[in-house]
């Protein structure tokens, strides 16, 4: 229960009072202590709170202004820069990704600034991955420029196509990068030093990877080597190439040369692993692959240029005359291709035969059916020889 009281103040004035005549004074009092205890705290807590605030003004003032940014003015550079400086765009990266780069080297004055310029440059979206070297406290349209201008990149970027040879390889390299073919020869000879699989038992044809490679002025010939390599062992082992190989009943490296063959037989993803199936059956029934790409590749002249005298050379690497695979690889296949080698579609075809001008084959077991197709392929002109 409570007692509304009248006390009065310094200045005279009146004041109301609620006293609660249940409470025993004692526990009033202590009622009144811990409110001006937690007063306290509050207080305590406050000031903990602002010095906080203070320090990450002065310690972060940078971050977070970039933080911040979307406030207000657009904090943005004039003029045309100071020293150069050296960044890295990595693969995948977005606008906001390349901008906090650019902000932390000091190549912009704001995040924003280079999100708003990206935002109204759509040809932001094609700066590609790799080393550039531009200029410090830039404007953000004037960063954005100069990440578009190939001039500033100082990666190179190199694309090695599926079903390119060592020979292929090693030319378009050093082409790309104007570094002396034999400088890449060179490299190619140092089989220790390229990370190899074991099963490759020293041998490089085959193991450089077809794909889109960036390379650092720093980058060597065998440091570019090795990248091919070790693109082409991390494939395999997502493929489980060792494993799924000994399923089979197959080496490894005889997996890589079934594929390479498959690789220059066919541009069709679908068709390959019936090719695969075409190679294993003839293997298994001891009959000659019959694969021309085997002796272009020994000859090193194209397969559409081959004669009848070419195959009747003598070769390992002549599958019309040979029975079995040829000694190595005769290109470097791509994923889709060493996938078919590991799986095989089931089929009695021992004959494939090219279809149409489009790269579609005709398959069958029937040697009868197979000579037709080819008459058919003949007559098109699709160069069936």
């Amino acid at each position: 229960m409570g007692v509304r009281g009248t006390v009065t103040d310094e200045d005279g004035g009146d004041l109301s009072l609620l006293v609660d005549t249940d409470r025993p004074a004692g526990t009033r009092a202590r009622h009144r202590r811990r409110r001006r205890t937690r007063s306290a705290l509050g207080s305590a807590l406050a000031v903990v709170v602002i010095a906080a605030l203070v320090v990450g003004v002065f310690i972060g003032g940078r971050a977070l202004i970039g933080a911040f940014d979307g406030f207000g003015d657009v904090p943005d550079y004039t003029g045309s820069g100071s020293g150069p400086v050296q960044i890295r765009i990595n693969q995948g990266d977005t606008a906001a990704d390349i901008a906090t780069t650019l902000f932390e080297a000091d190549v912009i004055k704001s995040e924003r600034a280079f999100r708003d310029a990206a935002t109204e440059n759509q040809e932001s979206l094609s700066i590609q991955p790799g080393l550039y070297e531009i200029r410090m406290q830039l404007p953000a349209t004037t960063a954005l420029e100069l990440l578009l201008d190939p001039v500033s990149r100082l990666t190179e970027i190199v694309t090695i196509p599926e079903g390119f040879t060592q020979e292929q390889t090693l030319l378009a390299l050093s082409e790309a990068t104007e570094i002396p073919l034999v400088e890449f020869e060179t490299a190619a000879n140092q089989v220790e030093s390229l990370g190899l699989p074991a099963y490759a038992a020293g041998r490089l044809e085959g193991f450089l990877f077809p794909a889109t490679y960036t390379f650092d002025p720093e980058d060597g010939p065998l440091e570019m080597l090795q990248q091919l390599v070790a693109q082409f062992t991390t494939v395999a082992s997502s493929l489980d190439l060792e494993a799924r190989a000994a399923q089979l009943g197959v080496l490894p490296y005889d997996v890589v040369v079934i594929a390479s063959m498959i690789q220059s037989e066919s541009r069709i993803d679908a068709e390959r692993p019936m090719i695969a199936q075409v190679v294993y059956n003839r293997l298994q029934q001891n009959i000659p692959l019959g694969i021309d790409a085997t002796t272009a590749y020994d000859l090193g002249k194209p397969g559409t240029e081959l004669t009848t005298e070419d195959f009747q050379i003598d070769s390992p690497y002549n599958t019309r005359l040979n029975v079995g695979l040829p000694p190595t690889p005769i290109s470097s296949p791509g994923e889709a291709s060493l996938e078919a080698a590991l799986a095989p579609v089931p089929g009695d075809w021992i004959y494939y035969v090219l279809e149409n001008a489009e790269g579609n084959h005709f398959f069958t077991a029937s040697a009868a059916e197979f000579e037709a197709a080819k008459a058919r392929c003949q007559a098109a002109g699709l160069g069936c020889g």
